[in-house]
């Protein structure tokens, strides 16, 4: 495609960190990785962190933290990549998957409270296209129904609820490095905690369920194996690489951020003609140029225009499948009508390429075909 709908920001000093990091030990948790470490305390003052192989993986340490037992469950969004249900899965408890809004695709606040029962534990809040979920009503419920918080913002490094951090707000969040993110390390991942206990578990369950950390710190004179637990540390070379990612990010933000200004603007004529609606973007929230998309109303209209784009080089892309509508939503016993605005969503949204090696005439270009076409 001559407009690729990925392509990630190269960070100018990638390479030498790189060389340098090769040159050492390898060690885990070693010298980048306290640099790291450094560097996300400027991003998310205040919060404990453990970098993780993966957002799955830290997803996975935060639903660990909760010690499920059979039965009990966890509500989460159907608009959504898998990775939390899996978590919830994982630890041996039930997904309990939530309808959304159409103006954000997040996690309908309504639709939860009406999905609590005697055995809900936590409510994971994923943050469609770095734009917050409504999380004053979330975090009302959580505490209401004496729940936990889990922020699912994997695609939310740099985007903010209010003046706040997406996922600094709830009592866990996490985040994604994945080679499709803003910033990148191939794969790669944060846990993010302002709760000592839980940072306290976590970071075992990190290292295969020992106390090794402590340890290293000196607060013990061996390690052992304490709980149950996985190999969740980030690799010193995705450190490095993270970093010098890390360290670009206000520019990675402004040039995504200006791309979704410019089909904003561009775009506007589809909205007035009631074509399709451009993506919304709430007082609250503080967005990051993840995504952006357009919901169109009539469906047929957008699996015509996906090849007709293609055609002329330029590639777009829907988004997910709900989780209820999937074939484990089916064996989980769901059926495809029981969630009307995930289905919707579905079936509706068309994603248009955001990165920073897009050109104003890429953008121009793209807004242009779409509106030719329609």
């Amino acid at each position: 495609m001559d407009i690729s709908f990925y392509s990630r920001f190269h960070a100018p000093l990638e390479s030498a960190y790189l060389e340098e990091v090769l040159a050492s030990g390898l060690e885990t948790d070693g010298l980048f990785m306290k640099r790291l470490l450094d560097c996300a305390d400027s991003l998310y003052p205040g919060c404990r962190f453990l970098f993780t192989p993966s957002c799955t993986l830290a997803l996975e340490t935060a639903l660990a933290c909760l010690r499920l037992l059979p039965g009990d469950e966890v509500l989460l969004p159907s608009f959504n990549f898998p990775s939390a249900a899996n978590a919830v899965l994982r630890h041996g408890g039930r997904p309990v998957l939530c309808d959304i809004t159409p103006d954000t695709q997040n996690i309908s606040v309504r639709d939860a409270s009406n999905r609590l029962t005697s055995r809900t534990r936590a409510v994971i809040a994923m943050h469609y296209a770095g734009v917050s979920a409504p999380l004053g009503g979330l975090k009302r419920l959580a505490e209401e129904a004496g729940i936990a918080l889990i922020e699912d913002a994997a695609q939310c490094v740099d985007a903010y609820y209010e003046d706040q951090p997406l996922g600094t707000v709830g009592d866990m969040g996490c985040v994604s490095f994945h080679h499709t993110k803003n910033a990148v390390c191939g794969e790669g991942g944060l846990m993010i905690t302002k709760n000592h206990g839980h940072w306290q578990y976590a970071r075992q369950y990190r290292l295969h369920g020992t106390n090794r950390a402590g340890y290293l710190d000196g607060e013990a004179a061996r390690y052992t194996w304490n709980l149950p637990g996985s190999c969740a540390a980030l690799s010193e070379p995705q450190a490095a690489l993270l970093l010098a990612q890390l360290q670009c990010l206000s520019q990675i933000t402004r040039s995504r951020l200006h791309v979704t200004e410019q089909y904003w603007k561009q775009l506007a004529p589809l909205e007035e003609r009631g074509i399709a609606m451009r993506m919304r973007i709430p007082a609250y929230a503080r967005p990051n140029g993840h995504i952006f998309y357009l919901r169109f109303q009539d469906p047929a209209l957008l699996n015509s225009l996906i090849p007709a784009l293609a055609a002329h080089g330029i590639d777009c892309k829907t988004h997910y499948v709900p989780l209820h509508a999937s074939p484990m939503g089916e064996k989980l016993g769901y059926h495809k009508e029981d969630l009307p605005e995930s289905l919707a969503c579905y079936q509706t949204l068309l994603r248009l390429p955001v990165h920073t090696a897009l050109t104003d005439e890429d953008i121009a270009r793209t807004t242009e075909t779409i509106l030719r076409f329609v």
